[in-house]
């Protein structure tokens, strides 16, 4: 089996911004490129299947609190 190719800061960036409605905007907007530094640095390389995760959690987590708001 093929190893996963690792993103770049600029390839994550425009995954982010394709998938913008659907997660992709918390780290389209919040992430600058020493904070994706740092996450590689801590937890290992950012593949896509992990990023869409990423977008996956953030989404769910935003519209949790959505959810909730009077």
């Amino acid at each position: 089996m093929a190893k996963a190719k690792a993103l770049t800061y600029e390839e994550l960036m425009a995954l982010a911004k394709e998938h913008y409605n659907e997660g992709g905007d918390q780290t389209y907007e919040c992430w600058e490129e020493y904070q994706f530094n740092d996450y590689v640095e801590l937890f290992g390389p950012i593949t896509k299947k992990k990023a869409l995760e990423m977008f996956r959690l953030d989404k769910a987590m935003y519209d949790d609190i959505a959810a909730t708001a009077w």
